[in-house]
């Protein structure tokens, strides 16, 4: 046996150490296996040592005694052993699981979780088979509370491993659930003992994904059928793109999960776990249809395709190709923004294409664009556990992008500032350290404000503004004569707390910024994007992790569309239409002439279907 210290040995196999949290988190990446059962770990969830199933024994050396430690919480050393497979351990192991059956109602058969549940899982592992203890007290008999419109509580099958009260703890930040009692009397309780349905519940079923029985589960499509396959998607309801992993039988939903290797972490809210309906609602169509007799009827693909290539080919021979335009959608795939734009612009023939990335967002890509060379945002929402600081502009993320507003609440409740500016008292308004309750419409005179502060108190980073900024110097001139009087006034707020924000975010070591439509559609959107952009550049927060400019998307691509060329202006990579080199880089890349004129924005084609001129959407 190899006398390393800085090794780990596994059951007498020696492994490399590595800086994992815990003896499990160790275990399970040396193996690439889980071969130490559990109950109340979960991945996304802190350690929490609750039901010991997980214990092990440790030896500091090959000759020190043994000690039985709960793996999921116990930091692992260099030279540790482990034992995870011993006769006491094993003994220990079927003891607590056959301490957890005997309060656990005997009818896995008829559970909406055989066969994809959890503790049956682990009592199989541990070889319990009968249950040794009398029947005594248990709590088999507890009411279920079937109040909520997607989840059902059936308190009979928890096991107070409290995965649930951390879920809604840890992941969403929400505290709707909570232990209370103590000992034999300890429970799961939603809002001081309200119904599951009539409580602060967001519905975002994380509690319900963690719960490792039937405790909490789904009302839809029950668990403990099989499904024929798992399919790997995007949600398509917000900008975040979380992934879902959708389980699937003979062409039924069955139940949607967050993956944890995905952006969203495990994690997904209402409309991404449970609005999925609409998949096979009866006022989805089913084919294409055209109008006949001032009626829409169904007709073949062939009939369609053919329909539309001769109505194009008509209006492009009688009207010119500028007489067709078409609208992607920022809720489709890169691949089909970029076919859909090719066959606008090389067969069509016009730069009329148009879509949401340009209409709600254009300031965003053009203000960032203007300032730092591109319109995408600088960093990931990764990244927001090594922010100290937040600033939230005219955007309401808890609602609009919950995933995203959740990472923000609890990087809040871990101590790190945060500012919203906002003239709604959303809910990260709330919890603020900073709430900067504006009137709608004065982005642009509070962010000269927190300029005007920064540069007064000497909080610039004056390195990072000399090596990768222009125009640094004229520009902390210009904002030095700001009047803060004039710009309290217009904005309604008082310049005291505007400057305790500022300086809050100009002093923190990384800052980041999140931006929404409360900023891009307003007439200055724009203007307030570029100086978003201004603050992140004189403060130095830009460029590495935990810091940047995060515009908040509408939809799950709208950064995707807009860079595949779904724009009146713009073609795929950003590059300008107008310009002949880059009709000419087309025209040598598809062998297809690239329109020369200026495309329509969606208003114009509608005043162009107004007054005649556009033929063909």
């Amino acid at each position: 046996m190899s006398e390393n210290p800085q090794g780990v040995f596994i059951d007498d196999v020696e492994f490399p150490f590595d800086d994992s949290s815990s003896i499990l988190a160790f275990t399970d990446k040396a193996l690439g296996d889980k071969i130490i059962p559990t109950l109340c770990n979960d991945d996304n969830l802190q350690p929490y040592g609750a039901c010991r199933v997980c214990s092990v024994e440790v030896q500091q050396s090959e000759d020190g005694p043994k000690r039985t430690v709960a793996s999921c919480h116990t930091p692992i050393v260099p030279g540790m052993r482990i034992h995870t497979n011993s006769t006491s351990i094993k003994k220990l192991r079927k003891n607590i699981v056959e301490l957890v059956l005997s309060d656990h109602p005997p009818d896995c058969l008829t559970c909406e979780v055989n066969g994809n549940c959890e503790l049956q899982d682990v009592a199989a592992s541990v070889g319990v088979r009968q249950i040794r203890y009398a029947k005594g007290e248990n709590h088999c008999d507890r009411e279920k509370d079937l109040s909520h419109a997607y989840m059902r509580m059936d308190l009979s099958k928890c096991i107070n491993c409290s995965r649930c009260v951390r879920a809604c703890d840890e992941v969403q930040g929400q505290f709707t659930l909570t232990m209370t009692g103590r000992g034999f009397e300890s429970r799961i309780t939603t809002d001081n003992d309200m119904l599951f349905g009539d409580s602060s519940c967001v519905s975002c079923g994380a509690c319900a994904q963690t719960c490792p029985t039937s405790a909490i589960s789904d009302v839809f499509q029950s668990k403990s059928v099989e499904a024929d396959k798992t399919v790997r998607t995007t949600c398509s309801y917000c900008g975040v793109g979380c992934n879902l992993e959708v389980a699937v039988k003979n062409d039924e939903v069955l139940s949607i999960r967050a993956p944890q290797d995905a952006v969203n972490a495990g994690h997904t809210c209402l409309k991404g776990r449970y609005a999925f309906k609409f998949y096979n609602h009866e006022d989805r169509l089913t084919s294409p249809l055209i109008r006949k007799n001032g009626e829409l009827v169904p007709c073949s693909w062939d009939e369609a395709l053919d329909f539309i290539k001769d109505k194009f080919e008509s209006i492009k021979e009688n009207h010119g190709p500028d007489a067709i335009a078409g609208i992607s959608s920022a809720r489709c795939t890169n691949e089909e923004n970029y076919m859909f734009q090719k066959m606008i612009r090389q067969l069509v023939g016009t730069n009329n294409i148009d879509c949401c990335a340009r209409v709600c967002h254009s300031p965003t890509a053009w203000g960032m664009q203007q300032s730092f060379g591109t319109g995408a945002g600088t960093n990931s929402t990764a990244d927001i556990p090594l922010a100290d600081c937040m600033m939230v502009i005219g955007a309401n993320p808890t609602s609009a992008h919950p995933v995203t507003g959740a990472k923000i609440k609890q990087q809040a409740m871990s101590g790190a500032t945060l500012i919203v500016i906002d003239p709604i008292r959303t809910e990260l308004a709330r919890m603020a350290d900073h709430h900067l309750q504006l009137k709608p419409g004065t982005n642009v005179a509070v962010l000269n404000m927190f300029q005007h502060f920064i540069v007064e108190a000497d909080l610039l980073d004056q390195e990072f503004i000399k090596d990768r900024c222009e125009g640094g110097e004229e520009f902390i001139e210009q904002i030095k004569n700001l009047d803060v009087d004039a710009m309290a006034a217009i904005s309604g707020l008082d310049k005291d707390d505007v400057k305790a924000a500022a300086i809050a975010y100009a002093s923190a070591k990384n800052a980041m910024e999140f931006h929404g439509l409360g900023v891009t559609e307003h007439s200055q959107g724009t203007k307030t994007v570029m100086l978003i952009s201004n603050l992140a550049m004189m403060t130095g927060n830009l460029g590495r992790p935990g810091v940047g400019v995060n515009p908040l998307r509408g939809q799950n691509n709208v950064q995707g569309a807009a860079d595949m060329g779904c724009q009146p202006h713009h073609g795929p990579g950003y590059l300008w239409m107008d310009q002949k080199e880059v009709q000419d880089f087309y025209e040598d890349k598809l062998g297809l002439p690239s329109p020369t004129t200026a495309g329509r924005k969606i208003p114009e084609m509608f005043d162009g279907a107004i007054d005649g001129s556009l033929k063909a959407l």
